[in-house]
C-alpha cells in the first residue's frame, strides 16, 4: 500500500511538472507572438525560455513513458514467441532499458558538473546549462529506476508462473499483488 502512494506521488509530480512546462511554454509563445504582432516588442529570449522548458517538458515525461511501457515498439515477432517466455523476455528488455537509462543518467550528472564548473550558460539570457543538465540526469535515474521496478514486477509474474502480459507499472500503482 506504502509503494502504492509513493509511485502514484511520483507519477502524478512527474505529470503535473510535465503540464505546468507545456502551459508556460504555451504562455510565452502567445505573449511573443501576440507582443511581436501587436507592439512589434517580442519576448526578449523567449526562444531560449521555450527551448529550456522544452527539455523539462519532455525529460519529466520521459520516466512516465518508459515506466508505463509506452514507448514505440515494433511487435513482429510477439506471435512467435511463447506465451511462457514472455515474462523472461520482458525482464531482459526492462533490465537493459533500466542500464541504459541509469548509465546515460550517471553521464549526464558528470557533464551537468562540469558545465557549471565551466560556467556555461545560454547566448541571450545567460540561463546555466548545468542545472538543466542535472533535470536531464535527474529524470533519466528516476526512468531508469522505474523501469527496474517493472522487471521485479515482471520477474514476479515469472515465478508465479502468470503469463498475462500487461502494463507492470499498474500493478506498483493500484497496490496489486497478482
Amino acid at each position: 500500500m506504502m509503494n502504492a502512494r509513493i509511485s502514484t506521488g511520483i507519477k502524478r509530480g512527474l505529470e503535473a511538472l510535465a503540464a505546468l512546462s507545456l502551459m508556460l511554454m504555451m504562455i510565452i509563445t502567445f505573449i511573443d507572438v501576440f507582443g511581436r504582432y501587436f507592439f512589434d516588442m517580442p519576448i526578449n529570449g523567449a526562444t531560449e525560455l521555450i527551448e529550456v522548458l522544452l527539455a523539462v517538458m519532455v525529460f519529466m515525461a520521459f520516466p512516465l513513458v518508459s515506466w508505463s511501457e509506452e514507448h514505440i515498439s515494433v511487435d513482429l515477432l510477439d506471435n512467435y514467441f511463447p506465451k511462457r517466455w514472455v515474462n523472461i523476455r520482458q525482464v531482459v528488455i526492462n533490465l537493459v532499458c533500466s542500464s541504459a537509462l541509469i548509465l546515460v543518467a550517471m553521464t549526464n550528472w558528470k557533464l551537468a558538473g562540469r558545465s557549471l564548473e565551466y560556467e556555461e550558460v545560454s547566448e541571450i539570457l545567460e540561463i546555466p546549462t548545468g542545472y538543466v543538465t542535472y533535470l536531464i540526469a535527474i529524470t533519466g535515474a528516476v526512468g531508469g529506476f522505474l523501469t527496474l521496478a517493472n522487471a521485479m514486477v515482471y520477474a514476479k509474474k515469472m515465478v508465479s508462473g502468470n503469463t498475462e502480459r500487461h502494463v507492470a507499472n499498474k500493478e506498483i500503482t493500484e497496490g496489486n499483488n497478482g
